[in-house]
C-alpha cells in the first residue's frame, strides 16, 4: 500500500509537468467513468448545452470501479472539438484530482470547474480522467457533450456599457470644443466683424436718400409737383375761385 501511494504522487508530479502525452497501446479496462453538468443536471448526452463566454462550468465525474484492483484518479483533462469534423479547437487546462482512491467494487466522484472562453460556435467537450492502475497511468476518455457557445448580450443599463457611453460623449465634448477653439470662433469673429462693417456703410446712404426726398417739392396733398408741366402749374396758380 504504501508503494501504492508513493507511485500515486509521483504519478501526480508528472501529470502537473506533462503538457501533452501519448499511448503507447490501448488496453480494455472494467472502469466506468460518466458525469452530469451542475448548472444544468437535466442535460443528457443527446442534448446541447447552451453556454455563454465568462461562465464557469462545474462538472461532477462518477467513477465506477469493476477491476480486482483499486484505483487512484490523480489528474482530468479534456478537449473542445468540432462536432463535425472532429478536429482538436483546444484543451483544458490539466487539473489535479486528490488524489482519489477507489476500492474495488465501489464508485467515487469529484468534480472539474471549466471557464468558458471560446469563439462562438458549436463545440463537444470530451473531457478525459487519468487513473493510475496496475502501476501504470491511463487515460479513459468519456462521452461527448454538445454545447453551443455565444457571447453574453450586454444591456444598455450595464454599469460598463454606461462608462463607455459617458467616455464617448466626453471625448466628443472635447474634440467639439477644441475645434471651436481653433476654427470656430476665428470664423463667427470674421462674420460678426463683416457685419458691422456693412451696417456702417449702408447707414450714410440712407441718409443722403431721406434727404433727397426732403428736397423734392410736394404740394399739400402730399405728392411731388416735380414732373407736372410748367404751364399746367401756372394754370393751377391763376385759376379764380367763383
Amino acid at each position: 500500500m504504501k508503494f501504492f501511494n508513493f507511485f500515486a504522487a509521483a504519478a501526480l508530479t508528472s501529470i502537473a509537468s506533462v503538457s501533452a502525452y501519448e499511448t503507447t497501446e490501448k488496453q480494455v479496462v472494467d472502469i466506468l467513468i460518466d458525469y452530469s453538468i451542475t448548472q444544468t443536471p437535466e442535460l443528457t448526452r443527446n442534448d446541447v448545452a447552451e453556454w455563454i463566454n465568462g461562465d464557469e462550468v462545474t462538472i461532477e465525474y462518477h467513477v465506477n470501479n469493476n477491476e480486482a484492483e483499486e484505483i487512484t484518479v490523480i489528474g482530468v483533462t479534456g478537449q473542445f472539438t468540432n462536432p463535425v469534423t472532429n478536429e482538436v479547437v483546444t484543451n483544458l487546462t490539466q487539473g489535479r484530482v486528490g488524489p482519489l482512491t477507489i476500492a474495488p467494487g465501489t464508485s467515487g466522484s469529484f468534480k472539474q470547474n471549466i471557464g468558458i472562453d471560446l469563439v462562438p460556435d458549436n463545440y463537444e467537450l470530451v473531457p478525459q480522467v487519468f487513473i493510475a492502475h496496475q502501476d501504470l497511468i491511463k487515460v479513459i476518455p468519456c462521452r461527448g457533450q454538445l454545447a453551443s457557445v455565444s457571447d453574453k448580450v450586454i444591456s444598455f443599463l450595464d454599469p460598463r456599457l454606461i462608462f463607455l457611453e459617458l467616455v464617448l460623449l466626453a471625448s466628443l465634448g472635447g474634440v467639439a470644443y477644441l475645434a471651436y477653439e481653433i476654427w470656430g470662433k476665428k470664423y463667427l469673429h470674421g462674420v460678426s466683424a463683416a457685419k458691422a462693417k456693412k451696417t456702417q456703410v449702408s447707414a450714410p446712404a440712407s441718409a443722403g436718400a431721406g434727404a433727397g426726398a426732403g428736397a423734392g417739392a410736394s404740394t399739400a396733398s402730399g405728392y411731388n409737383v416735380d414732373w407736372l408741366p410748367e404751364g399746367h402749374l401756372k394754370q393751377k396758380k391763376t385759376k379764380k375761385v367763383a
